[in-house]
């Protein structure tokens, strides 16, 4: 089974070639990059990052893209700083490569990323002789590559590829390897006459890799948007209850879309993390274009029904939208800022369910909401500080903070999780126990207990490092804060 490694694994030497080499042949090897050697495509990292530092400028490139690949693809990738040692590797290609090197067989990295990025990859790896890419006028791939590989090994060559493209090349080879594909890919080669020596699986990609990719547990804070309509106790009528049912799935069609695009602009820091480089994309296990063209289709899917369902509605989409790229591209790496942007996300959701109930937002439910919502975006911060401090780093990756701010989010966090249940005790007192809507008002005295007893719960978790989830979906995948809730 393959597994993904990073090239700085690779090139530190944990695989080793076996004493007897497996291919005594004497044909020269020729590997493709992307997809092939890589489990990624070093053109797509270097867009990511790029949209991160110049989002302008990158789409105006990738616009021009199809019209100069060549061209275009120099530019974007000279202008790029990827860390080729830090992508994750094809570790069965990676061997198979170290072994056909054992055998004293010239190995050569031939691909369609820029000649750059080709001699930046053999410089990291050990076990290539020459590297061959794209020169700025020819994309070196498909027929481009055969011809150069014709010149380079008149007498044969192996080659290892992963795209429809390559059986141009092993149009002309004297062996061919594959990586993924398929019994389908096999046959294609086999029918044009061409001995398959070797086909290399890739990591698994279906549902489940999407589903992480999608954070369908996080589709879980959109429950946010019936609390207005439960408090205006119009939650019974049928209209309204089918317009907050129908905006659901809407808004997580959106965020899932914004989540994508956030992982992609996060790839390096990502995969520097103990945790987060599992996630699909920094690992591998979904192709980057993948979520280059998801994430727009989602975010422009979710914006269109919101406003099938209602303007007002998608008026309120469109904020969220707005905040989040804000997020994602700046103020994630701006300590304090990028709380008060992710509680005004939580809030925001409140107001999308006032909106599509048709019901006034309770002032009371606002300034809560945000005192609540600010503790548990501190909370999340402060289990990252936490773990760094732990591992005796002094800086959070991606973020704002340092090992020292510790107690600074703890003090604020803390703070802010006190107002919240004071907030709501001064509801009780001054608004709903005088209202007279509710038939016992003594037992609104529970809600503020039980939201102390779980707020502390939270607290006392993120300080050990140990709340592994958004406090939100902590809430209702823990056993204790579902009992509290009950």
């Amino acid at each position: 089974m393959s597994q993904a490694v990073t090239a700085r694994t690779l090139q530190d030497g944990p695989l080793r070639a076996p004493e007897e080499p497996v291919n005594s042949a004497a044909l020269p090897l020729a590997v493709d990059l992307d997809g092939t050697l890589l489990l990624t495509d070093t053109l797509f990292e270097a867009i990511a990052e790029q949209l991160r530092r110049r989002p302008m400028w990158t789409l105006w490139q990738m616009i021009q893209l199809p019209f100069a690949i060549a061209k275009v693809k120099a530019r974007i990738q000279t202008a790029s700083r990827v860390d080729i040692a830090s992508l994750p590797v094809n570790d069965s290609v990676g061997l198979y490569c170290i072994r056909a090197r054992a055998a004293g067989r010239p190995v050569w990295l031939v691909t369609a990323a820029d000649q750059a990025v080709a001699d930046e990859t053999v410089r990291h790896f050990r076990f290539f002789d020459r590297a061959v890419g794209s020169n700025g006028v020819t994309n070196n791939k498909g027929e481009a590559k055969a011809r150069r590989l014709k010149e380079l090994a008149p007498n044969g060559f192996e080659y290892i590829g992963d795209s429809r493209a390559d059986l141009k090349v092993w149009k002309h080879a004297k062996a061919a390897s594959l990586v993924g594909g398929g019994e389908r890919r096999r046959r294609a080669v086999e029918r044009m006459g061409i001995p398959v020596a070797e086909q290399f699986e890739r990591p698994a990609r279906g549902l489940s890799a999407w589903r992480k990719a999608i954070r369908i547990h996080q589709w879980a804070k959109n429950a946010l948007i019936f609390v207005p309509a439960i408090l205006a106790m119009k939650i019974g009528d049928p209209a309204t209850l089918l317009a907050c049912l129908a905006a659901l799935p809407l808004i997580g069609i959106m965020a899932s879309g914004t989540y994508i695009l956030n992982d992609l602009v996060d790839l390096a820091a990502d995969r520097g993390h103990p945790t987060k480089k599992k996630r699909p994309f920094a690992s591998g296990q979904l192709k980057l274009w993948q979520g280059f063209v998801a994430a727009p289709v989602m975010i422009l899917g979710g914006l269109v029904g919101g406003f099938l369902l209602s303007p007002g509605f998608a008026a309120t989409m469109v904020s969220y939208l707005i905040l989040t790229m804000a997020y994602s591209f700046k103020l994630k790496r701006v300590a304090l800022a990028d709380t008060l942007a992710l509680s005004f996300l939580y809030t925001l959701r409140l107001i999308m369910g006032a909106v599509v109930a048709g019901v006034a937002l309770s002032q009371w439910l606002m300034v809560f909401s945000m005192f609540l919502f600010v503790s548990l975006s501190l909370a999340k911060r402060h289990v990252e500080v936490v773990r760094r401090a732990a591992a005796g780093e002094r800086r959070v990756a991606n973020r704002g903070y340092r090992a020292e701010d510790a107690s600074l989010t703890l003090g604020l966090g803390l703070a802010t999780a006190t107002v919240s249940p004071l907030i709501l005790v001064f509801y009780v007192i001054e608004s709903a126990w005088p209202s007279g809507v509710y038939q016992t008002p003594e037992a609104l005295w529970i809600a503020p207990v039980a939201l102390s007893a779980w707020l502390m719960r939270v607290w006392l978790l993120a300080n050990r490092g140990e709340l592994e989830d958004d406090p939100v979906v902590f809430a209702i995948k823990d056993t204790q804060s579902i009992m509290i809730g009950a």
